[in-house]
Protein backbone atom coordinates (compact mmCIF):
# COMPACT_ATOMS: atom_id res chain seq x y z
CA UNK A 1 0.00 0.00 0.00
CA UNK A 2 1.44 3.67 -0.59
CA UNK A 3 -0.65 5.41 1.90
CA UNK A 4 -0.63 4.78 5.74
CA UNK A 5 -3.03 6.32 8.01
CA UNK A 6 -1.24 5.54 11.31
CA UNK A 7 -0.62 7.95 13.56
CA UNK A 8 -3.10 10.22 12.53
CA UNK A 9 -4.67 11.83 15.57
CA UNK A 10 -3.89 9.16 18.02
CA UNK A 11 -4.79 10.35 21.45
CA UNK A 12 -4.40 7.52 24.18
CA UNK A 13 -5.73 7.71 27.70
CA UNK A 14 -4.47 5.37 30.17
CA UNK A 15 -7.76 4.16 32.34
CA UNK A 16 -8.26 1.32 35.38
CA UNK A 17 -9.32 -1.99 33.79
CA UNK A 18 -12.46 -3.76 35.31
CA UNK A 19 -11.80 -7.30 34.69
CA UNK A 20 -9.15 -9.60 33.34
CA UNK A 21 -10.77 -10.23 29.89
CA UNK A 22 -9.06 -6.70 28.64
CA UNK A 23 -5.62 -7.46 26.87
CA UNK A 24 -4.28 -5.51 23.94
CA UNK A 25 -6.66 -5.14 20.98
CA UNK A 26 -9.80 -5.31 22.92
CA UNK A 27 -12.47 -2.92 22.26
CA UNK A 28 -13.40 -1.64 25.34
CA UNK A 29 -16.37 0.33 27.31
CA UNK A 30 -16.75 2.46 29.59
CA UNK A 31 -17.12 0.73 33.22
CA UNK A 32 -17.32 3.32 35.65
CA UNK A 33 -15.38 6.36 36.56
CA UNK A 34 -11.97 6.03 35.51
CA UNK A 35 -12.58 2.32 34.55
CA UNK A 36 -13.09 0.43 31.26
CA UNK A 37 -14.25 -3.02 30.62
CA UNK A 38 -14.12 -5.04 27.57
CA UNK A 39 -16.89 -4.61 24.89
CA UNK A 40 -19.76 -7.14 24.45
CA UNK A 41 -21.46 -8.34 21.48
CA UNK A 42 -22.59 -5.57 19.68
CA UNK A 43 -21.65 -3.13 22.08
CA UNK A 44 -20.79 0.60 21.11
CA UNK A 45 -17.23 0.92 22.29
CA UNK A 46 -15.21 4.34 23.04
CA UNK A 47 -11.88 2.69 22.41
CA UNK A 48 -9.54 -0.33 21.81
CA UNK A 49 -6.65 -1.27 24.10
CA UNK A 50 -3.43 -0.61 22.82
CA UNK A 51 -1.37 -1.55 26.52
CA UNK A 52 -2.92 -3.58 29.05
CA UNK A 53 -0.64 -3.63 32.31
CA UNK A 54 -0.87 -4.21 36.26
CA UNK A 55 -4.52 -3.43 36.15
CA UNK A 56 -4.05 -0.52 33.76
CA UNK A 57 -5.15 0.04 29.83
CA UNK A 58 -3.85 2.48 27.19
CA UNK A 59 -6.79 2.97 25.36
CA UNK A 60 -6.84 4.46 21.89
CA UNK A 61 -9.58 7.09 21.73
CA UNK A 62 -8.75 8.37 18.23
CA UNK A 63 -6.91 8.13 15.31
CA UNK A 64 -6.96 5.66 12.72
CA UNK A 65 -6.80 1.83 13.74
CA UNK A 66 -7.03 -1.75 11.67
CA UNK A 67 -9.34 -4.18 13.53
CA UNK A 68 -10.50 -8.01 11.88
CA UNK A 69 -13.89 -8.22 10.84
CA UNK A 70 -16.49 -11.08 9.54
CA UNK A 71 -18.52 -8.44 7.99
CA UNK A 72 -18.04 -6.44 4.61
CA UNK A 73 -17.67 -2.58 4.98
CA UNK A 74 -17.45 0.01 2.40
CA UNK A 75 -15.37 3.10 2.88
CA UNK A 76 -17.12 5.82 4.24
CA UNK A 77 -19.18 6.58 7.49
CA UNK A 78 -20.42 2.71 9.04
CA UNK A 79 -21.98 2.52 12.06
CA UNK A 80 -19.19 -0.24 14.19
CA UNK A 81 -19.74 -2.45 17.05
CA UNK A 82 -17.61 -4.50 18.90
CA UNK A 83 -18.53 -8.15 18.05
CA UNK A 84 -16.97 -11.91 19.66
CA UNK A 85 -13.04 -11.96 19.70
CA UNK A 86 -11.96 -8.62 19.74
CA UNK A 87 -13.47 -7.84 16.69
CA UNK A 88 -15.74 -5.34 15.00
CA UNK A 89 -19.14 -5.35 12.95
CA UNK A 90 -21.10 -3.59 11.39
CA UNK A 91 -23.93 -2.04 13.51
CA UNK A 92 -27.79 -0.69 12.98
CA UNK A 93 -27.10 1.69 15.47
CA UNK A 94 -24.53 3.90 17.37
CA UNK A 95 -21.94 5.67 16.63
CA UNK A 96 -20.38 6.00 12.86
CA UNK A 97 -16.75 5.73 12.04
CA UNK A 98 -14.81 6.59 8.94
CA UNK A 99 -13.65 3.38 7.20
CA UNK A 100 -10.99 4.10 4.86
CA UNK A 101 -9.49 0.68 4.46
CA UNK A 102 -10.96 -2.53 3.37
CA UNK A 103 -9.10 -5.50 3.21
CA UNK A 104 -10.04 -9.38 3.56
CA UNK A 105 -11.34 -9.61 7.24
CA UNK A 106 -9.40 -6.27 8.48
CA UNK A 107 -11.01 -3.05 8.47
CA UNK A 108 -9.39 0.47 8.89
CA UNK A 109 -11.42 2.92 10.29
CA UNK A 110 -10.93 6.31 12.27
CA UNK A 111 -11.88 6.22 15.73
Amino acid sequence: MNVNFSGYNENVVTFMVEDTNVTMGTPVKMAGSHTVSACADSDNMVGVAVNVRNGYAAVQLSGYIEMPTQDTFTPGYCKIAASKNNSVKNATSGREYLVVSVEENIVGFIL
